[in-house]
């Protein structure tokens, strides 16, 4: 069994290693490090946004509100003397 080789390699030649047995991570080419790191800032940002929005919505939903109707300026206010 463990002279078996898989038929997507050729009989003689070197077995390539992976990348971890290499020491490499397993996150792409460089150049998408960057772009990976501004997506997952502006994913959190939007969580942390949405979060503060419910916060508020729930708050200023519970507090009580005045049972005191809001005064409208009278006619009597507009009047010139």
């Amino acid at each position: 069994m463990a002279d078996e080789v898989p038929e997507t390699e050729i009989p003689g030649t070197q077995r390539k290693k992976h990348r971890h047995d290499l020491g490499h991570e397993d996150h792409g080419p460089k150049i998408a490090e960057g772009t990976t790191r501004a997506i997952q800032t502006l994913l959190g940002l939007w969580i942390a946004l949405t979060l503060a929005l419910v916060v508020y919505v729930l708050v200023d939903g519970s507090r009580p509100r005045s049972i005191v109707p809001e005064t409208t300026p009278t006619s009597s206010t507009n009047t010139l003397r």
